[in-house]
């Protein structure tokens, strides 16, 4: 199946769920670091717009803790980063729940990463008719995981996206080794932990293999149910 295909087969799942719902549909992109979420969640966000469908891309990386907070079980720990990484409370809270509220609205950050600064930001109000994609990591850890009205998993072995993750790093981690050790220590292992707590393609509406970027390949569609 090509990238159009998948994104063809995606749209009418959410416009089956719209017919039930009159409230923003919230969209999750999960996948392991490296797998191409964010590339992913991006060309959905475009195409659903071109679709007239009013799709806006929220990340979870304007909910990051402070590094005093996600380093605090050290800088390489792997259940560090798991556990800590981001504030799963105030993305439930001002994205996740919000977005269902009488005025729906979001807040875009809590958090800048180039800066560490808390952020306290206005919330901004979205139209009912309005799909929110999220990408992430850990997007159906409990706190998060009843509130997608849309799960997508995004499968890729640890090799390929070992060799993604570096590509994209290299220059933000300081170069080939530091990035593998990164990604083998920490990234991957956290990656791990979380696919054994959390069983995310049992979990998942919609589970795509995206080894192959070219020949994306459909393992599991429940959206069906979903209507």
């Amino acid at each position: 199946m090509n990238e159009t295909e998948t994104l063809e087969l995606i749209k009418n799942s959410i416009v089956s769920i719209r017919a039930k719902k009159s409230k923003p549909i919230r969209v999750a992109i999960n996948g392991i670091e490296g797998t191409g979420k964010t590339i992913f969640a991006g060309k959905l966000t475009e195409y659903l717009n071109s679709e007239n469908i009013n799709a806006k891309q929220i990340s979870i990386d304007g909910f990051h803790f402070n590094k005093e907070v996600r380093y605090k079980q050290g800088r390489d720990s792997a259940k560090g980063y798991y556990e800590d990484s981001y504030d799963e409370v105030a993305f439930v809270e001002k994205v996740l729940k919000s977005s269902q509220s009488e005025i729906p609205n979001i807040t875009k950050a809590t958090h800048d990463l180039e800066t560490d600064e808390y952020l306290n930001l206005k919330p901004t109000k979205i139209d009912n008719e309005t799909v929110l994609i999220t990408d992430g990591a850990y997007l159906f850890k409990p706190k998060y995981r009843n509130h997608w009205d849309l799960k997508i998993y995004l499968k890729t072995d640890f090799k390929t996206a070992l060799l993604r993750g570096m590509n994209r790093d290299i220059k933000l981690l300081g170069g080939l080794k530091a990035t593998k050790e990164k990604y083998d220590n920490r990234y991957h292992k956290a990656s791990k932990i979380y696919i054994d707590e959390n069983k995310p393609e049992e979990q998942a509406d919609l589970v795509i293999d995206n080894t192959e970027l070219k020949n994306l390949k459909i393992i599991k569609n429940t959206t069906a149910n979903k209507t």
